[in-house]
C-alpha cells in the first residue's frame, strides 16, 4: 500500500479523449488529457506501450487517420500531418486560427475542417486548400457547427449552421473541379440537426416537433446528375417525413440519432417506446420499424456512447445494464437469430466499443478501482487486455475506498440510488462529518467507483481524498438521470427545483441517520446541475446542510435560457421541456426552478467556484449570485478562474481550487472537533 493520496495525486490521473483504430488495424491513436495538457498518443496493442506523438503547448484537440496511414491533427490550433513509419515527420500545414471538426472523405481525396468561420477543404493529392464560406443568411461569427458529413461517393458534404434568427439549418456543398458550390440549404422555421447520408442522393436530418415533445426524421433528395453550376437552391427541394418518434408529453424524447447499416438498407435507432432505452431497426424500403432489444434496462452506457454495426451488417454491438443497474456490459445482437449475447462482461462500465479492420474490439473500461482506459479483445470478446494505464501507482486498490450502494425513498415514493464511501476504520463512538456530492446533467449516472467521463471521474478521485481525510461521502443518482428508465428520467417534468431538491435533502437525512455521522455536520456540493441543486438546498431548506459549495451552477434560469439561446441557437432543450417552454410562457415554473427566488431563506455559508470561459453555464450567474446575496447580507464566498471552462481543464487551477474547497469544508464541518478514527 502506497502513502496517503494527495491533491496532486488526484490530479495526476489521465483521461481519454478521442481515439480510433488505424486503417490497417495495427495502431490505436488517442488523445490523453494529462492535467489539461492534451497530446496525441499511439499504442500498438499487444506489442508496445503507449508513446506520445506530440508535445503541445495548448493541446491536441482532434485527429483523423488517412487511408494510407498518416494522421491529420489539430495541435495548438494548427493543422498538422504526422507521417513516416514511426510518425516522426511532423508537418505544419496551417497555422493561426484554430482548425477543428476534422472529417476525411470516404475516398480519402479531401479533408474537411472548420477554421475562421468557414469550411476548408484540403485536396490530398495536390495539397491545395479551398475555403468555403457559410451560406448567406448565416449568423455572424460562429455559425458553423460540428463537422462535415460526407456522402458515400465523396462528391457532397452536409453541415449544420445557425441562421440570423438562431435556428439550426442544414446545407450541402458539392465538390467539383472548379471548386465547391453550395448545392442546397434549408430555410426551416425550427431547428434541424444530425445530417446523415442514407444514399448518395438522399440526406436525412432530425427535427424536434410539438415544442420538443416529439422527434422526426426527414429526408431530402438531390438530382443524381445535377450540374453543380445550377445549384438546387434555385429549385426548392421538398423534404419527406421518414419517421416520427412520439413522446409521452413529459419532456424531450430519448432519441440519439440514427446509424445507417453498411448496405444502406436499414437504420438503427435508440428510443424509449416501452419506457426503456432500447434499439429499433427501421427498414428503409418498407418504412417498417421493429424493436430488437428488450427488458427493464438501458442499452447505452453514457453520453457519447452508441451502438456499432458489424462490418458485414449481420448485427451490431451495444452496451447495456441488463445485468446490473450501475454497470454496462457489451452485447452482440444478431439479425439472423434475433438474440443478444454478452461478449464483454468485465465488472464495471464497458463502453465506446469500436471494431478494427481485422475484427478486434477496442473499448473503454472503468470500475470500482480503475479509471477509464482502453482495452482490446478478440472479435468475440475473448482475452480482453488493458492497453493504456492512466493511473499513478498511488491509486493501488488497497489505497482506495470501496463504494457501497445504498437506497432510500424520496418524493412520490421514488427509490433513489446512491454510493457511500467512508473511512476504513472508525473509532468507537466517533461522529464524522459528511458530504453529499451531486453530479451534473441531470442526464448522467454515477457509477460504483470511477466514472467513464472525465468530469465525474475527477470528482470521484477528489471524494476519495476527502474520505481519506476523515469525511463520509454520499454520491447521489437523483431523479432526471439515466440508468433507471424513462419515468425516472422524466420525473423532473414541471418539478425542477422541487422533487430533485428533495432527493438531495433526503440524501442528507440518510447520512444523518448513520451511527458514525454527526447530524450537525453534513455539507453538500456539486458541479453544474449539481451546483444548481446545492444552491436550491441552501435556499429552500436552510437547515438541511451546514454549508455548501456551488461549482458552476445556475442561479437564474430565465437568464441562463436567454444566454443559451443566443450562444447556441434556438432548439428544443431539455430544460425548456421540463419548465413548460419559453420563460414568457411559464414564468411560475422558471421562478420555482431558480434558486435566487428563495435567496432570502439562506443561512448556511456558501462557496461559489466558476470559470470565466464557461460555455455551459454563463459566468454572469456569478454576478447575479453576488448581487443578490450582498443585498441580502448573506454569508458567501466567490472564487473565479479567468479563461477556465465548465469543468476546469488545467491542473494548476484545480491545485488552487481543491485545497480551497477542502479548507471550506474543514472550517464549517470540522471546527475544532477531532474526527479521525
Amino acid at each position: 500500500m502506497s502513502g496517503p493520496i494527495t491533491i496532486s495525486d488526484v490530479l495526476d490521473v489521465k483521461y481519454l479523449g478521442k481515439w480510433d483504430w488505424s486503417p490497417d488495424g495495427r495502431y490505436i491513436a488517442f488523445i490523453w488529457d494529462d492535467g489539461g495538457l492534451k497530446d496525441l498518443w499511439l499504442v500498438e496493442p499487444g506489442k508496445s506501450a503507449p508513446r506520445k506523438l506530440t508535445t503541445a503547448k495548448n493541446g491536441a484537440s482532434d485527429f483523423v487517420w488517412t487511408k494510407d496511414g498518416k494522421i491529420y491533427a489539430t495541435v495548438d490550433g494548427s493543422l498538422v500531418r504526422l507521417n513516416g513509419p514511426g510518425f516522426e515527420t511532423f508537418d505544419t500545414l496551417l497555422e493561426g486560427r484554430s482548425a477543428g471538426g476534422l472529417s476525411l472523405s470516404p475516398d480519402g481525396s479531401h479533408l474537411a475542417f472548420l477554421r475562421g468561420g468557414a469550411i476548408w477543404l484540403l485536396e490530398e493529392a495536390t495539397g491545395k486548400f479551398i475555403e468555403f464560406l457559410p451560406p448567406s443568411g448565416a449568423a455572424p461569427g460562429r455559425a458553423l457547427e460540428g463537422r462535415a458529413e460526407w456522402s458515400p461517393s465523396s462528391d457532397r458534404f452536409a453541415f449544420s449552421f445557425r441562421d440570423e434568427e438562431s435556428y439550426h439549418q442544414i446545407a450541402v456543398g458539392k465538390v467539383a473541379p472548379s471548386g465547391v458550390k453550395l448545392e442546397w440549404r434549408s430555410h426551416f422555421a425550427r431547428s434541424a440537426g444530425a445530417p446523415t447520408w442514407l444514399q448518395e442522393n438522399t440526406l436525412m436530418y432530425t427535427q424536434h416537433s410539438d415544442g420538443g415533445l416529439a422527434a422526426e426524421l426527414w429526408t431530402v433528395r438531390f438530382g443524381v446528375s445535377e450540374d453543380c453550376d445550377e445549384p438546387a437552391r434555385h429549385r426548392p427541394l421538398a423534404p419527406e417525413l421518414l419517421y416520427r418518434i412520439e413522446g409521452t408529453g413529459k419532456g424531450t424524447v430519448m432519441f440519439t440519432g440514427a446509424s445507417v447499416s453498411p448496405d444502406r438498407t436499414k437504420l438503427l435507432l435508440m428510443m424509449e417506446n416501452d419506457g426503456w432505452a432500447h434499439h429499433y431497426i427501421l427498414d428503409l424500403a418498407t418504412k417498417e420499424v421493429r424493436q430488437v432489444t428488450f427488458g427493464e434496462c438501458e442499452d447505452f452506457a453514457h453520453a457519447g456512447d452508441s451502438a456499432k454495426w458489424l462490418p458485414d451488417g449481420s448485427g451490431f454491438l451495444y452496451s447495456s445494464n441488463k445485468d446490473a443497474v450501475d454497470q454496462r456490459h457489451i452485447y452482440r445482437y444478431s439479425l439472423e437469430t434475433g438474440e443478444s449475447v454478452k461478449i464483454i462482461g468485465i465488472p464495471g462500465t464497458n463502453s465506446l466499443v469500436n471494431i478494427s479492420p481485422d475484427g478486434r474490439l477496442a473499448f473503454q473500461h472503468c470500475d470500482e478501482f480503475r479509471n477509464g482506459d482502453l482495452w482490446v479483445s478478440g472479435p468475440g470478446g475473448e482475452n480482453p487486455t488493458q492497453v493504456t494505464f492512466s493511473m499513478p501507482e498511488v491509486w493501488d486498490p488497497a489505497n482506495q475506498f470501496e463504494p457501497e450502494e445504498v437506497r432510500f425513498e424520496s418524493a412520490g415514493g421514488l427509490t433513489i440510488h446512491a454510493y457511500l464511501m467512508k473511512p476504513k476504520v472508525i473509532g468507537p463512538g466517533k461522529k464524522l462529518p459528511a458530504i453529499v456530492w451531486i453530479h451534473g446533467g441531470p442526464i448522467r449516472q454515477m457509477r460504483r467507483g470511477w466514472h467513464p467521463q472525465r468530469s465525474y471521474a475527477l470528482f470521484h478521485a477528489y471524494n476519495q481524498y476527502l474520505v481519506q481525510e476523515g469525511y463520509v461521502v454520499l454520491t447521489v443518482n437523483f431523479r432526471g438521470g439515466i440508468g433507471y428508465g424513462r419515468d425516472f428520467r422524466q420525473a423532473l417534468y414541471y418539478k425542477m427545483g422541487v422533487d430533485d431538491v428533495t432527493d438531495i435533502v433526503e440524501a442528507g437525512n440518510y447520512l444523518k441517520g448513520l451511527p458514525y455521522v454527526d447530524p450537525e455536520r453534513v455539507g453538500v456540493y456539486g458541479l453544474s446541475y449539481g451546483g444548481f441543486l446545492t444552491l436550491h438546498c441552501l435556499t429552500q431548506y436552510p437547515d438541511a446542510f451546514k454549508c455548501g459549495i456551488n461549482i458552476a451552477g445556475i442561479w437564474d434560469y430565465v437568464q441562463w435560457t436567454k444566454w443559451a439561446d443566443k450562444r447556441y441557437g434556438k432548439r428544443a432543450g431539455l430544460f425548456k421541456m421540463f419548465l413548460g417552454g419559453e420563460p414568457e410562457a411559464s414564468p411560475d415554473l422558471y421562478r420555482q426552478a431558480s434558486p435566487k427566488t428563495f435567496a432570502n431563506n439562506m443561512k448556511a455559508p456558501l462557496l461559489n467556484v466558476h470559470g470565466t470561459a464557461d460555455m455551459n453555464v454563463d459566468f454572469q450567474q456569478v454576478d447575479s449570485i453576488i448581487r443578490d446575496l450582498v443585498d441580502l447580507g448573506k454569508d458567501f464566498e466567490v472564487v473565479y478562474y479567468p479563461d477556465e471552462v465548465h469543468t476546469f481543464a488545467k491542473k494548476k487551477t484545480w491545485m488552487d481550487a481543491m485545497p480551497k474547497m477542502t479548507r471550506f469544508f474543514d472550517k464549517h464541518l470540522r471546527g475544532s472537533c477531532q474526527d479521525s478514527g
